[in-house]
């Protein structure tokens, strides 16, 4: 159940289906890597997932990914980041984020904490034309929410039987959004059994009214249809074009 920290519940607050994880195994410790390209044929970057990091325990799941531009893309738009999180193993609610980004120009390091009832942000901002640092602080109280990691893991635990629609709140770096995510079907892809599901963002205001995210058009995931549930290739129809994120290799820790 939603519990916004504000007088008047927002009317999407009642889409949001339980923050409860499901019955589907945990991911054991496994390190994903990912190639990204436009459209499948050019080669545009890396990322690399890590689930059960150095330092996870009984109760906290530590999870890094780092990646960035390669080639072609990385002259057009040169970026780089490395994110570390921590996870309640309990409930695979997010406890902390830290991520820095690097593009052509500035630097920016994001660290988000998780609480109960709502989420803190401190987003400091360094230009590569001036050095000076500029720090902005964000809090957003509203509950459940969800982080980059935590909103994999959530959904991989769900049933997924075709059809079925998951509403979550994903506050991953600095901006909250309204994700919703549908059961499209089972099929083939690159050669392994598949789950495909059609993702889609809203914005949340401040004042936690909806705007429409436009960064990103549509967004289609498969992930495999078997106990690991892990994601086989994302397709985003994003403002830069077709982008491309595909399972390259699976490593277990």
């Amino acid at each position: 159940m939603a519990l916004p920290l504000i007088a008047v519940e927002p009317s999407w607050a009642k889409e949001i289906t339980s923050a409860k994880p499901g019955s589907h195994p945990p991911l054991r410790p496994t390190k994903l890597l990912y190639q990204l390209s436009w459209k499948g044929q050019v080669q545009a970057g890396h990322v690399i997932f890590t689930f059960g990091a150095k330092g996870s325990n009984d109760k906290i799941l530590k999870t890094t990914c780092v990646g960035g531009s390669e080639g072609v893309a990385a002259k057009l738009f040169p970026y780089s980041f490395d994110m570390q999180g921590q996870v309640n193993k309990n409930d695979l609610s997010p406890l902390l984020m830290h991520c820095s980004e690097t593009d052509k120009e500035e630097t920016q390091v994001t660290t988000v904490r998780y609480f109960p009832g709502m989420v803190n942000v401190k987003e400091v901002s360094r230009p590569h034309n001036t050095g000076v640092d500029a720090t902005m602080n964000r809090t957003f109280a509203f509950a459940p929410v969800f982080d980059a990691f935590t909103s994999m893991l959530h959904i991989r635990s769900q049933t997924l039987k075709q059809g079925d629609e998951i509403t979550i709140v994903i506050h991953p770096f600095a901006s909250p959004y309204l994700a919703k995510i549908q059961v499209l079907a089972r099929e083939k892809m690159n050669g392994n059994d598949a789950i495909k599901l059609d993702i889609g963002l809203t914005k949340i205001n401040k004042d936690l009214t909806l705007k429409p995210y436009t960064k990103m058009k549509k967004a289609t995931l498969w992930i495999s249809d078997d106990a690991d549930r892990i994601p086989l290739e994302l397709r985003v129809a994003a403002y830069i074009g077709d982008v491309r994120m595909t399972l390259e290799k699976k490593e277990s820790l």
